[in-house]
């Protein structure tokens, strides 16, 4: 059965309300069975894992590598994605990440894919060792896409990084493709950076976001 995964560590802007929203687009757009759940060190609508790690913001996603939290194939979405078509993932890879928007040669943290075979636990078990030294180096180098959680995972798994794009259809950015109007094609839109899908005011964001 498909696991569909989000990650919501307290004392940002997101709460519990946007796992709701992204729970209830899953459930309306994937049609076989599946379950969801939520990474979080705060009660959640839906099943929780401890995320056990006092890591901030995106950096809490590292928690997803620990060995014993991917059992199975495995979905996972940022909680500022809004799905408006249908998801159907049918990657052949055991871990695939999104292909940056903005550069070609770096992946994004904010759709990503396991099998639940061969997990890159190596990047929660490398980071683990010395998170203050990684998030620091990290916030120093950053470059566009090449920063936070996902040029860690880049790096560490030697820039091999399958995409997920070309098995996943639809997957578009608000601030690319989404701004004027909603794509045909659309499925999944990911609202890296600002605005968030709490500032957009049209008409599909009030039908899939709500």
């Amino acid at each position: 059965m498909l696991t569909v995964m989000c990650v919501l560590r307290s004392g940002g802007i997101y709460t519990p309300e946007w796992v709701r929203k992204l729970r209830d687009a899953v459930e309306r757009n994937i049609v076989g069975r599946h379950k969801f759940v939520c990474l979080s060190d705060v009660e959640v609508p839906c099943e929780r894992i401890d995320l056990a790690v006092d890591w901030p913001s995106w950096w809490g996603k590292i928690a997803m590598f620990r060995p014993g939290v991917i059992d199975g194939p495995t979905l996972y979405f940022d909680l500022d994605t809004v799905i408006t078509g249908p998801v159907d993932p049918n990657v052949p890879h055991d871990f695939a990440m999104l292909q940056s928007f903005w550069k070609e040669d770096m992946v994004g943290s904010g759709v990503m894919w396991f099998s639940g075979q061969n997990v890159p636990h190596n990047v929660y078990t490398k980071f683990v060792k010395q998170p203050k030294a990684y998030m620091a180096h990290y916030e120093r180098n950053k470059d566009g896409p090449y920063v936070g959680d996902q040029a860690f995972i880049h790096d560490t798994l030697n820039k091999d990084v399958p995409t997920i794009n070309d098995h996943l259809p639809g997957i578009k950015s608000y601030k690319m493709h989404c701004h004027r109007r909603l794509p045909a094609d659309a499925r999944i839109i990911c609202f890296h950076g600002v605005p968030r899908p709490s500032e957009v005011k049209t008409e599909w964001m009030e039908k899939h976001w709500r």
